[in-house]
């Protein structure tokens, strides 16, 4: 009698994306060291002013310079170097869907936009929401060790028991005298209270956050990020009921024995 244990391939699934997450945050990185080396030209004041009457964009269309002195290079190189370090790390190959998503539709209509150039207003709210998606990187790719730390220790747990249940499978129950029933019935019950024990704390850990805040990851999208292709959308408390109905079968099993001997 055994139980398949999918909280490990769960345990895989986190590793793969905390590394996935932590690269695209390095990408961030390399962005935010090439966008500070371009050089930023200013809008002119009274070219500023007709572009925010005039320009359909509002104030992002200013500070692309629109309307005004341009450096279109700019735009261009901010382009060049998202293409370089982010893009590669984004599941689309649409560079202008993935500003839109990873910085937002506004930058992106700035950044892209024919003959715009790179304001320094443009390029300080550029590095500013380059910080902020680093920081949500860093911050989801904690989240995610955390809950794979969380996983790795049930795991270990679980794993105990699936172990002592097959080994112990191989003993039939035929050949356990009275004592050794009752010993092997306390052992299983011991399991039941650690299964109990174990779906309390995960209960207890999707109720939570990993970290108070605005950007805090709630579990709910920490679920949803890593198992929504799992058979199981919760596969460590799948693997514990699964693990319990298997252990209250045993402990029925050797109840029977007992009652046949009193």
């Amino acid at each position: 009698m055994t139980v398949e244990l999918r909280t490990h391939a769960a345990i895989e699934r986190a590793d793969a994306e905390r590394d996935r997450i932590e690269a695209k945050a390095d990408a961030f990185d390399a962005f935010d060291e090439r966008v500070r080396a371009i050089s930023a030209t200013p809008v002119g004041r009274a070219s500023a002013s007709a572009a925010t009457a005039s320009a359909p964009g509002g104030a992002l269309a200013v500070l692309s310079g629109k309307g005004g002195p341009t450096d279109a290079g700019g735009t261009k190189a901010v382009r060049e170097a998202f293409a370089a370090t982010v893009l590669p790390r984004v599941e689309t190959d649409s560079a202008r869907a993935a500003m839109a998503d990873e910085l937002s539709p506004d930058l992106a209509t700035a950044l892209s936009s024919a003959g715009a150039g790179f304001a320094p207003e443009l390029k300080a709210r550029l590095v500013s929401r380059i910080g902020e998606r680093r920081a949500e990187c860093r911050l989801l790719a904690d989240a995610i060790g955390t809950e794979r730390d969380r996983l790795a220790s049930a795991a270990d747990r679980l794993d105990e028991m699936t172990e002592w249940v097959a080994d112990a499978d191989d003993t039939p129950l035929s050949d356990l005298g009275f004592d050794g029933l009752r010993a092997r019935h306390d052992r299983l019950a011991a399991f039941r209270a650690t299964c109990d024990e174990l779906a309390r704390d995960r209960q207890a850990d999707l109720r939570g956050t990993h970290r108070d805040g605005p950007t805090g990851v709630r579990a709910r999208e920490l679920l949803d990020l890593l198992y929504d292709d799992f058979a199981d959308g919760h596969p460590l408390l799948a693997d514990i009921a699964r693990l319990d109905s298997l252990l209250a079968d045993c402990q029925r099993a050797v109840r029977r024995h007992l009652c046949s001997r009193a």
